[in-house]
């Protein structure tokens, strides 16, 4: 692509002009869909970048040049270069009243991170657009949870699971005022923090939520995800040496996929009951201690 002469013709005149600028060459980012036409932007942004570090008065525009740039880079595909790029920008103070803005940009830098596992650094950005979507006006109830959501789930993979269960809590209770307690929306969420408490070996309680879940998969009469809770409350009443409890569970997993699951999920099921009872009987034969649910114990699945 071309590079519009008016981009190139030495530094801008004023503030004014290099703010129109970056307002053209944010739209150009936005729209840009091609890799061809994304690179041809990274020699203006490139530019643009350079004359607001020799401005004093331009630091919000560099800031706002190093996000873009950070943008572009991921449509291209560099998420390394784009997440180096999005850390700087964002380590600049914004002198601009535009919260959503701000609440979009920490939330695509911990998305950013969260892809490249980087989740320490993901959660601490869900976190900051999780506060400032509080009172940022484009940002509503439901959109403030999701944050949250992602958040808790980023503290989770960062095996902070303490930090990631409190947040999961206090978006739980937030969730239920506002969705109701048995509303499907409540789910992922407690899932997770059925998955926080296992992490935390605190068993009971993880399957208190995931007993809940269960609930709400049969009156949505959603048989796949009521099966694959079944699995779960299956492995934590092995690991809670309740025998009779794991194989009820793994019993009833296997009619509920007679009934609403392919012949390979069926088959797959039967083989990990049949393993559980041979186990079982094995260790009854024995005198040891009874199986887990399966070959490899999970926690419980996000």
């Amino acid at each position: 692509m071309e590079t519009p002469s008016s981009e190139r013709d030495g530094p801008p005149v004023d503030l004014t002009e290099l703010r129109e600028r970056v307002r053209a060459i944010e739209a150009r980012v936005h729209a840009a869909t091609a890799n061809a036409e994304i690179s041809g932007l990274m020699g203006d942004l490139e530019d643009l970048t350079q004359r607001a570090h020799f401005r004093a008065d331009a630091q919000p525009e560099w800031r706002r040049l190093k996000i873009l740039t950070g943008m572009a880079e991921c449509k291209r595909g560099d998420a390394p270069k784009a997440f180096e790029l999005l850390r700087q920008g964002l380590a600049v103070e914004p002198q601009e009243a535009d919260r959503d803005q701000l609440v979009r940009d920490h939330y695509f830098l911990a998305s950013v991170a969260s892809d490249l596992k980087k989740f320490d650094i993901a959660a601490e950005h869900y976190g900051r657009a999780a506060e400032v979507a509080r009172t940022a006006p484009g940002f509503d109830v439901s959109r403030r949870l999701g944050i949250r959501e992602r958040q808790g789930f980023a503290l989770h993979e960062a095996r902070r699971f303490a930090d990631a269960y409190a947040v999961n809590l206090a978006l739980l209770a937030d969730g239920e005022r506002h969705y109701g307690m048995d509303d499907r929306h409540l789910n992922t969420v407690m899932i997770n923090t059925a998955q926080n408490l296992y992490a935390l070996g605190r068993l009971p309680e993880a399957e208190h939520y995931l007993e809940r879940c269960v609930a709400m998969a049969r009156a949505e009469a959603d048989g796949q995800r009521e099966q694959d809770l079944l699995y779960q409350l299956a492995v934590i009443a092995s690991e809670r040496m309740r025998p009779a409890a794991a194989r009820a569970y793994l019993c009833e997993r296997v009619a509920r996929l007679e009934q609403a699951g392919t012949p390979q999920q069926l088959e797959a099921a039967r083989r990990v009951l049949e393993h559980f009872d041979r186990a079982l009987a094995m260790a009854r034969a024995g005198g040891t201690v009874p199986p887990a649910a399966s070959d490899e114990s999970a926690p419980p699945a996000r």
